[in-house]
């Protein structure tokens, strides 16, 4: 400490013994400038800034502190976006795009809590790819709830095909598999049996199983996961089903066709079932409680109807309307609509698509509106109000479309009959956005897609002999998952 600094609080301590001799009041504003300018030289910038607007002798202290600096300027530094309110700041930062957003959020930890609030990506969360958190259906299929960023981040990622691939399952068989997806399970079948996977965090599946069913003498062509039951039919002309919770078996139904059973749907909230077959029916199932067995049910035949060709699919809507995919041959409409109380006929459609466009699935959109896919490489959005398709997206390379997965709102996946060929559609164009080829089992080895599920942040494809994983989160990226091998 110099001279100097002595002497100046020498002096202070004598001006301040005065003051009390007088029963002034004391304060740190007594102090001389030279020793509070010392004072405020150990501090940081934002703690001068503080003190410039508290107090007058402050601001003086400090323009000696730093002379060079005009104090008009020290005012206006002062006065920066730090010290703006936050519902400010929101109102600010809802002008900015996603990048300036991004670049804000790593300014300080006030302005990223404030960036990367709901409110300034709800907007951008509504119409991205995956996003859909308010259909109950593909809702329920993600593992946790997503804020609106993480659902822009995730449609980025969907849009430009950032994922990463590994393989789940692999056969040593070829079989036809299907897929079904819950939020903690994934579901598919091999052959004549049906096994469900624990999901991992990030999408993964376990290696074990908790449930295996097993009630079909042939192999499972169609299944469905739904209202807390699994229902399926079968190469073997039968229909069978059981508790998704328990696993416990609640009933089955032989030779209830003439041929293998291709489709199968829950309808009525669980209440009714519906089922298609080659032999061109389609039967309407209500499901009853067995009386001679607890807990068991029994699905009783209400409505059996010909809709004069092979059927390759069905689906119910909520307000009963049935939509059936037939094989389009012999002058038959390959899509056709049938009330799901009467049994009535109400509408056909696709009455102009070339000779067996067969439409091999079916998702529903809205209570109007609904997805289908067929032999005639193209998936349409078909609309009952207005009896015809609306929207066509076409496969490049003339490929039959084998299955379908959506989001609902805007993204669009579909599979194709060779090489394994997955495709990635944004609704609002006509152009995909890109196609992949799912790694098959063994190298050289070319498969259709059979069955696709999807979720906000996942996909899984099931190929001849293997299941595959495409995670679109980042918690997936660099991860391996265990291969189970059967």
């Amino acid at each position: 400490m110099s001279a100097l600094d002595l002497v100046q609080i020498s002096e202070c301590l004598q001006l301040i013994r005065q003051k009390k001799h007088r029963n002034a009041p004391v304060s740190v504003e007594d102090l001389p400038l030279p020793v509070l300018a010392n004072i405020l030289s150990f501090c940081e910038p934002s703690t001068q800034h503080r003190a410039a607007l508290a107090a007058t002798c402050f601001r003086t202290a400090l323009a000696e502190l730093h002379p060079v600096t005009d104090l008009r300027d020290m005012n206006d530094n002062c006065l920066g976006l730090d010290f703006l309110p936050a519902d400010v700041l929101l109102s600010i930062f809802k002008h900015l795009d996603r990048q300036s957003l991004g670049r804000v959020g790593r300014v300080c930890s006030r302005f990223r809590d404030i960036a990367y609030t709901d409110a300034l990506w709800v907007d951008s969360a509504r119409t991205a790819l995956g996003s859909n958190q308010v259909d109950n259906e593909f809702a329920s299929k993600s593992q946790e709830m997503l804020t609106a960023r993480d659902r822009v981040k995730l449609g980025s990622s969907w849009s430009r095909g950032k994922y990463t691939e590994s393989l789940i399952a692999v056969q040593n068989t070829k079989f036809m598999p299907r897929l079904q997806l819950e939020n903690k399970r994934l579901w598919v079948s091999w052959g004549s049996r049906i096994w469900c996977h624990p999901r991992l965090p990030g999408g993964g599946v376990a290696k074990h199983t908790t449930k295996v069913l097993r009630a079909h003498s042939d192999d499972v062509s169609k299944f469905v996961v739904s209202e807390g039951m699994v229902v399926s039919g079968g190469r073997d002309r039968s229909l069978c089903g059981w508790s998704a919770h328990s696993g416990q078996f609640l009933f089955a139904r032989r030779y209830c066709h003439a041929g293998e059973i291709n489709a199968v749907d829950v309808a009525a909230r669980g209440h009714a079932i519906v089922t298609g077959s080659r032999d061109k029916h389609v039967i309407v199932w209500n499901l009853r409680e067995d009386q001679d067995r607890e807990g068991a049910l029994l699905p009783v035949p209400v409505h059996r109807t010909c809709v004069e060709d092979r059927v390759w699919s069905v689906a119910a809507n909520n307000t009963g309307l049935l939509t059936v995919g037939t094989a389009g041959t012999r002058g038959t409409c390959p899509l056709r609509l049938y009330d799901l109380a009467t049994g009535g006929h109400v509408l056909d459609m696709g009455q102009h698509l070339k000779n067996g466009a067969g439409m091999l699935d079916l998702a529903w959109m809205s209570h109007s509106t609904f997805l289908a896919c067929g032999y005639d490489t193209c998936t349409r959005l078909w609309d009952t109000r207005c009896g015809g398709h609306v929207r066509t997206w076409e496969e490049p390379y003339d490929e039959s479309v084998y299955c379908l997965a959506t989001d609902h709102v805007n993204l669009l996946v579909t599979g194709t009959a060779r090489h394994g060929r997955v495709r990635i559609w944004d609704m609002r164009s006509s152009t995909s956005l890109y196609a992949r080829h799912a790694a098959a089992a063994r190298k050289g080895q070319s498969s259709p897609v059979y069955s696709l599920a999807v979720d906000a942040s996942n996909m899984y494809v099931a190929l001849d002999m293997s299941l595959n994983h495409w995670g679109y989160s980042e918690m997936t990226y660099g991860k391996r998952q265990n291969v189970i091998r059967r």
